[in-house]
C-alpha cells in the first residue's frame, strides 16, 4: 500500500517517512486510533516504504519485488497477528491468513466486525492468545529472509489475552535484530501500561467529511449529494462510510427511524418508545451505532438552522423540510443535554450495552429534552 493511497493523516506520513530517510525507526510503534482513521493503513505503508528497494522521495515505488509482495500481503519479513475465535485446532493467525489477506486486500479499513461476519459469526469474540505470542516469537527469532527488517503487525492488539500480553511485553523489551512490531490498537485503556511505557504511540485523527466524500466520489463512484450525506455523521470513520454505501438506503431508513422517535418523544408516549426500542435493538450494533450517529448530526443541522439559516445547512430537500419544521425543539439550551446523551448512548453501545433499556431510557431523557 502506497503512503498517497492512505486518507489524509498527511503530518504522520511525513513524520513516519523522515524515520526511515534518518534511520531512527523505533522498534515499537502503537497506532492508536479508529480503523475508519486508516491506523492498519498508515502501518502497511510505513511497512512497505521500509522494505520497498527503490523508494521515491515521499512514497515507495510500488513496483519493486518487495512492493509487489506487500500489495498481496504476502512479503515473507511481514507477518500478521490479529484476533481469532478459536475453532478446534486452529487457535493462531495463520490458521485464517487467507482470509485474512481476502479482506484487508479488498479492504485495508476493514473492521472487527467484518472480519467476525467474514466467518459468519458476528457474535462471538476474538482473541489473541498464548498460542499465537509462541508462534509470534518463534518467527521473529528467526533471521529474515530477504536480509533486512522482519516486520509483525498486530491488528487491534487489545484484544491480546493477559497471558499473549506479557510475552509481548517481552519481546518489546528484548527485541531481535532488525524487527519491528506495529501494534493497530482502537482502545488505549486495554493495553498493558507497560507495554503503552515502551512503545511509540502514533495518534490518528478521524478524518474530514471533505476526506471521507472525496474518496467515496473519486475512488468508489457514489454520487456526489449521497457521499456528502453520509460523510456528515460518520464521525470521521471511512469504515462506518463504506458501511454506508453498502447498505443501501440507510440514510432514508434511518431519517424515517428518526422522525418516527421524535414524534413519539414529543408526545411522550411510552408505548411508541418501548416499540422503538424493540425495534433498535433489532438493528444489530453497527447499525445502532450509526444511527446515534445520525440523530447527533441532525441535531447539529438543526441547532445550524437556528443560528445561521437554513441556506448552510447541506442536506437532501425532505430532510431539510423536516428540520425547519424541527427547529424549534433544538436550541442553544437543550443542545448540550442531547450531544451528551447521544454521545454517551454510542459509548456505551460500543460496549454491548443492552440496546433496548439504553433506547428506552434514551428516550425517557428526550421526552424530557425535546421542548420548545
Amino acid at each position: 500500500m502506497l503512503f498517497k493511497e492512505v486518507i489524509g493523516q498527511e503530518s504522520l506520513k511525513k513524520n513516519l517517512i523522515q524515520t526511515v530517510v534518518n534511520e531512527r525507526i523505533s522498534h515499537a510503534q502503537m497506532f492508536q486510533g479508529k480503523l475508519g482513521s486508516g491506523s492498519f493503513s498508515l502501518a502497511l505503508a510505513y511497512a512497505q516504504f521500509v522494505f520497498c528497494q527503490d523508494k521515491l522521495e515521499n512514497d515507495s515505488c510500488g513496483v519493486c519485488p518487495s512492493c509487489l509482495k506487500i500489495n498481496t500481503l504476502t512479503h515473507p519479513d511481514l507477518h500478521f497477528s490479529f484476533p481469532v475465535q478459536i475453532l478446534g485446532n486452529k487457535k493462531k493467525a495463520d490458521d485464517f491468513i487467507t482470509e485474512y489477506r481476502e479482506m484487508m486486500i479488498a479492504n485495508p479499513y476493514s473492521t472487527e466486525q467484518d472480519w467476525y461476519g467474514k466467518n459468519d459469526n458476528e457474535n462471538k469474540k476474538g482473541i489473541i492468545g498464548v498460542d499465537e505470542s509462541k508462534e509470534l516469537f518463534k518467527k521473529l527469532s528467526l533471521k529474515s529472509y530477504e536480509g533486512g527488517y522482519k516486520i509483525t503487525i498486530i491488528w487491534l492488539a487489545e484484544n491480546m489475552n493477559i497471558a499473549a500480553a506479557n510475552k509481548l511485553l517481552k519481546l518489546i523489551e528484548e527485541p531481535p535484530e532488525k524487527t519491528l512490531i506495529f501494534l493497530i490498537v482502537e482502545d488505549l485503556e486495554k493495553i498493558l501500561a507497560t507495554i503503552i511505557s515502551r512503545t511509540q504511540i502514533i495518534r490518528l485523527k478521524a478524518l474530514s467529511e471533505d476526506q471521507i466524500s472525496n474518496q467515496l466520489i473519486n475512488h468508489h463512484g457514489i454520487d456526489e449529494m449521497k457521499a456528502t450525506e453520509i460523510s456528515t455523521y460518520v464521525n470521521g470513520d471511512f469504515a462506518m462510510a463504506l458501511h454506508e454505501v453498502s447498505s443501501q438506503d440507510n440514510s432514508q431508513a434511518f431519517f424515517e427511524l428518526f422522525v418516527t422517535w421524535m414524534r413519539l418523544c414529543f408526545k411522550k408516549d411510552v408505548g411508541g418508545a418501548v416499540t422503538f426500542s424493540t425495534n433498535a435493538q433489532k438493528l444489530g450494533k453497527e447499525k445502532q451505532k450509526a444511527f446515534l450517529l445520525f440523530v447527533l448530526n441532525v441535531f447539529q443541522k438543526t441547532l445550524l438552522g437556528n443560528f445561521s439559516g437554513m441556506e448552510n445547512v447541506k442536506t437532501t430537500p425532505s430532510h431539510k423540510d423536516f428540520i425547519q419544521k424541527f427547529m424549534p425543539f433544538v436550541h442553544e439550551r437543550n443542545m448540550e443535554s442531547l450531544h451528551t446523551e447521544m454521545s454517551e448512548a454510542y459509548y456505551h453501545i460500543d460496549r454491548n450495552a443492552n440496546a433496548k433499556i439504553l433506547f428506552l431510557d434514551l428516550s425517557f431523557t428526550l421526552f424530557k429534552l425535546i421542548k420548545k
